[in-house]
């Protein structure tokens, strides 16, 4: 294989070498998309929390759900 033949190789094969890749843009992609997500999970969840109830002191409550699920799997 002389230089001439080299040549023509070198120029047939550059047609079939990839395109570098761009690592640095895809993480910025990456992170973008994230932090869209983040952004509208929080808005759109902003308003359908519902206020938390504060616990009973008594405990009647507690017991009051354990006796109707012991009713029910009795029947």
């Amino acid at each position: 294989m002389n230089r001439r033949d080299q040549e023509l190789l070198d120029r047939q094969m550059r047609r079939f070498q990839p395109s570098p890749r761009k690592d640095g843009l895809i993480v910025v992609v990456l992170v973008v998309a994230f932090l869209a997500g983040m952004t509208a999970a929080s808005i759109f969840s902003f308003g359908s929390h519902s206020p938390v109830q504060p616990p009973s002191q008594d405990g009647k409550t507690a017991l009051a759900f354990f006796l109707s699920g012991a009713q029910k799997a009795t029947r």
